[in-house]
């Protein structure tokens, strides 16, 4: 689990609202996200925390692996 900060929300000149979150690695040391902002809570701020956190998701792995593995066999009966 990493913690985000949300330092501001901008719009880009193509309209989307993006988040820029900040990610500390080291002292002194941030890794910036630009994180499209309806990804994010409701209720999200600039100045907010937030938490992020990855999770393995194998009910879509095998569904991606399955629809691969039949576009390969469609392509080698052709």
């Amino acid at each position: 689990m990493r913690r985000a900060f949300v330092d501001r929300i901008e719009t880009t000149e193509r309209g989307e609202t993006l988040a820029v979150l900040l990610i500390r690695l080291d002292e002194g040391d941030y890794l910036q996200w630009l994180c499209p902002f309806e990804w994010l809570p409701p209720d999200t701020r600039e100045g907010d925390w937030l938490r992020i956190e990855f999770a393995p998701d194998a009910e879509t792995k095998t569904e991606m692996r399955s629809a691969i593995e039949s576009l390969l066999q469609e392509l080698q009966e052709e």
